[in-house]
């Protein structure tokens, strides 16, 4: 499904830079971009996608885990001209793999069919679909990292936890929080510091590379010399903590956390009931996805720019918090039972919409204004009718099938539980 729905014309150009860079030195050898002709970079804000390296050179500034993703399939292909089929399999292979790791998370304490639901639920109700898995962007790989670090978690494999936070540190640096905060609380509140520094040194060791990696493409031994760190550095000193920017993370119409999955405000209730009973690494990752954001909104603007259905920069704490939520199913009161279905069948077909079609995304300037599901309904309202029609159908389905679980398999730690 990741395959079929993943842009092969119009993408924004966060992720067609990364095409561009991927093919360059797939092709070259080298990453450098002067004296190619690329019409889509003759752009007013060129300056945002193409750096002028220390070493001289003109190159792509994006995150070196999603250029160095789309080598395998860009070198396999091969082409006289950047195209974005490689790149969009890529990212359907990773987030399909990031969805099968955040299914055998859940495996371990919850039984298959609720597993199975909680993870649709992730995977296609959610811009996990419409974002992480159309295109290779930061999310793409930080969102596989970790439901890696989850899985690694949930079977006690520290030495694994540790390389798939290596993973999550090569989508954003400063996703490196989220490795930070599972290796901490992991490690002192069981009193075992061999989960820290095992987690922890792997995690630090993936900066070695990472290091060489950008001293060879951008001419610096700095880990984030990747991007003008200088807009970053600007707007947190300019804007602080901003009110309205966090406000926007959760609640713009077409930016916002909640809006777009609507399904957490159904199950926060359920979430605090249980946080107790809950694992620890699930808390803990939770913990971690939420003090990532708050680095986030501090870096940056909450609308996370052009070109993209649904939000983006979200897709973390939505990855982190995935787990917690779903172990926390097994609490939802009778009327959070009633919604849930409907809810997550609406979810469904807003992110369908996007996920099936690029179209419709909304400007940074208007994400208070608009929402890219409402623009659909407006433009066909007919088959947005029968899109949510037949989402609403499947979620009532899904709705009994859940229903239909015994008190023992509904939600609880089965008997093959690895614990």
């Amino acid at each position: 499904m990741y395959a079929a729905t993943a842009a092969r014309d119009v993408v924004s150009l966060d992720v067609r830079t990364a095409y561009i860079a991927s093919w360059r030195i797939t092709t070259a050898g080298v990453p450098w971009i002067e004296g190619l002709t690329l019409p889509e970079l003759d752009h007013p804000l060129r300056h945002v996608w193409v750096l002028e390296a220390a070493n001289g050179h003109e190159v792509i500034g994006r995150s070196p885990g999603v250029v160095a993703s789309g080598l395998p399939a860009f070198w396999l292909f091969g082409s006289d001209a950047p195209t974005n089929l490689p790149g969009a399999l890529t990212a359907a292979l990773m987030t399909a793999l990031a969805v099968t790791l955040l299914f055998l998370a859940l495996r371990t304490r919850l039984a298959q069919r609720n597993a199975v639901l909680c993870t649709f639920v992730f995977g296609f109700a959610t811009p996990a679909w419409s974002v992480a898995a159309n295109g290779l962007w930061p999310h793409t790989v930080t969102v596989l990292g970790i439901c890696g670090l989850a899985w690694s978690s949930a079977r006690e494999r520290w030495w694994l936890a540790g390389l798939f936070g290596g993973v999550i540190a090569w989508g954003r640096l400063h996703a490196a929080v989220v490795v930070a905060a599972v290796g901490l609380i992991l490690g002192v509140g069981r009193r075992e510091p061999g989960i820290t520094w095992r987690i922890g040194l792997l995690s630090l060791a993936s900066l070695v590379p990472m290091i060489v990696w950008t001293r060879w493409m951008y001419g610096s031994w700095n880990p984030m010399a990747s991007y003008d760190t200088a807009v970053f550095t600007g707007y947190a000193e300019e804007n602080r903590f901003s009110v309205v920017n966090h406000l926007g993370f959760w609640i713009s119409p077409d930016s916002g956390f909640l809006v777009w999955t609507p399904v957490i405000l159904v199950m926060l209730p359920a979430l605090v009931r249980s946080w107790r009973s809950l694992p620890e690494w699930a808390r803990a990752l939770t913990i971690g996805g939420l003090g990532y954001t708050v680095v986030q909104l501090t870096l940056n603007r909450f609308s996370g720019g052009d070109g993209f259905y649904g939000y983006r920069l979200g897709l973390e704490l939505l990855a982190c918090a995935a787990p917690a939520f779903a172990f926390a199913s097994a609490a939802l009161g009778p009327v959070a039972r009633r919604l849930v279905g409907p809810v997550v069948a609406l979810q469904a077909a807003a992110i369908f919409v996007g996920a099936s079609r690029d179209s419709y995304f909304v400007a940074s300037d208007r994400v208070w204004e608009d929402n890219a599901f409402v623009i659909a309904l407006r433009e066909n309202p007919v088959g947005g009718i029968c899109v949510v029609a037949v989402s609403v159908l499947l979620g009532v389905i899904a709705q009994r099938i859940w229903a239909q679980s015994d008190s023992t398999e509904r939600g609880t730690v089965s008997s093959h539980s690895v614990p």
